[in-house]
């Protein structure tokens, strides 16, 4: 069984152009199309690729 994060560092989504339906890529129908209304194209989009990290410029909390 597989197990798809929803958050964190690598959440992949699905956006249509047309409807604007979001979704997972479990969802996306047979060649990318869209599920709800077909749509040829999805757009890919993804949340939270990078991690902050503290600056080292020697600036003092």
């Amino acid at each position: 069984m597989r197990i798809i994060p929803l958050r964190g560092a690598g959440v992949a989504w699905y956006k249509c152009p047309a409807c604007r339906l979001k979704c997972r890529p479990t969802a996306v129908g047979p060649e990318g199309s869209c599920p709800r209304c077909g749509h040829a194209h999805m757009m890919r989009l993804s949340f939270g690729g990078r991690a902050t990290t503290p600056s080292s410029d020697g600036e003092k909390n």
